[in-house]
């Protein structure tokens, strides 16, 4: 593939990403709506067919990882060809564990569909609450960020798209870098780093359009720290 082609494969990837991930986000939300866990079980068994299509939007997802884990490596990796494999194997990682979400829902789908009227109540709610409750996309989420850091990093010294658009990302993801893994370990609040998302989609959604539409600039400089005379 060329450059040209690597870019709108980037651009189109980081767009469908993201409407991939908030139509899942919006659908399971709805089906496993509920004030405790036995009304979640009960939305969930009426919205089943629902719940497996946030399953193929999540596939898509992982897909979509690895297309730009792929494609913004080949983009960077002649002008900082480590670092560019650093931030292409977080976003591999990325990819990878964002099959863990699907596991739980396919988890508790299997949990609803099967369970009968005379099971054990208490053991039923607390298995669906665990499973719930797993946190199992901070995995990714973390990968995410360090990838998608380090590719803004780069994206902004190679000088391969408007300096303007590269800093909104190196410090939206930047700041988000510290808050996922402050909240794995409980120190920050879910909801602050739910609402730190949201200022990120201000960098990738002009980012997807701009390599789709303009590209990024070719630049075969290497980062070279050398004092100058």
């Amino acid at each position: 593939m060329t450059q040209r082609a690597d870019a709108r494969a980037a651009g189109i990837a980081y767009l469908s990403y993201i409407v991939f991930t908030m139509s899942s986000s919006i659908i399971y939300g709805k089906a496993t709506a509920g004030d405790d866990v036995a009304q979640q079980l009960s939305n969930l068994s009426q919205m089943l067919l629902s719940a497996r299509v946030t399953i193929l939007l999540d596939l898509l997802q992982v897909l979509c990882a690895l297309v730009l884990a792929v494609t913004l490596y080949r983009l960077t990796k002649t002008f900082a060809p480590s670092l560019a494999l650093f931030a292409m194997m977080f976003r591999v990682g990325e990819g990878l564990f964002g099959a863990l979400p699907i596991l739980s829902k396919l988890e508790l789908i299997r949990l609803v569909s099967t369970h009968a009227l005379n099971a054990d109540a208490a053991g039923y709610s607390l298995l669906a609450n665990y499973i719930l409750s797993r946190p199992d996309e901070q995995f990714s989420e973390f990968c995410f960020v360090v990838g998608g850091f380090v590719f803004a990093y780069l994206l902004l010294r190679g000088r391969m798209i408007p300096s303007w658009l590269a800093w909104i990302g190196v410090i939206t993801i930047g700041v988000q870098m510290i808050c996922v893994p402050l909240h794995m370990a409980g120190f920050v609040k879910g909801s602050i780093v739910n609402l730190l998302w949201m200022p990120i989609l201000a960098y990738e959604i002009p980012l997807g359009f701009w390599l789709i539409f303009k590209g990024v600039e070719d630049s075969h400089r290497p980062i070279r720290h050398t004092a100058q005379a």
